[in-house]
């Protein structure tokens, strides 16, 4: 008898003890989950304390990058170009952006090559072109590439004139 007691003890306790042992690994599994999360955030910087993970990394990169650079080729660029077999002039002044002090100064050097080949591209385009917004658009295109060009010709670095702007562009 004192045995049957003891099996009635022990199987009315085991539905209990399976309830425990699921509500503390329930426990576990969310104490576990939270932790991981928590040491993903970290690793990612987002628990920093600065300002939030994704906005800190963009602001370092925005610290990073370097002031633009202007350079003004001059003296203006000067060329005669025929519309309806009429004479016409064509004067353009124009400055490049960089971030590259170095790119500044090999242009320095290189003026006289780099003046040629503008003028000579300037020089072969047609009437109807230099008159239009989109022909100023694409002898900007054309310059720049020319320029990109000679830079990394002579300076071997591939990101050199980023930019070029006309800041006067006067048909006569």
């Amino acid at each position: 008898m004192a045995e049957e007691e003891e099996s009635k003890k022990s199987s009315g306790s085991s539905p209990m003890k399976l309830i425990m042992v699921m509500i503390v690994g329930g426990i576990l599994l969310v104490a576990v989950s939270i932790g991981g999360v928590f040491f993903m955030m970290k690793s990612m910087g987002m628990l920093d304390g600065k300002s939030g993970g994704g906005a800190h990394k963009q602001e370092k990169v925005v610290q990073e990058s370097k002031p633009a650079i202007y350079f003004s080729l001059e003296p203006a660029f000067v060329v005669n170009f025929k519309e309806r077999g009429r004479t016409r002039f064509l004067q353009v002044t124009m400055d490049i952006m960089t971030t590259n002090q170095k790119i500044i100064d090999e242009m320095e050097k290189h003026m006289p090559l780099i003046r040629n080949n503008i003028l000579i591209l300037l020089s072969k385009q047609e009437g109807e072109v230099l008159q239009s917004g989109e022909g100023k658009e694409k002898i900007r295109e054309i310059i720049l590439k020319e320029l990109q060009t000679i830079m990394t010709e002579k300076t071997g670095l591939v990101k050199t004139v980023e930019a070029l702007y006309i800041t006067s562009y006067v048909t006569q």
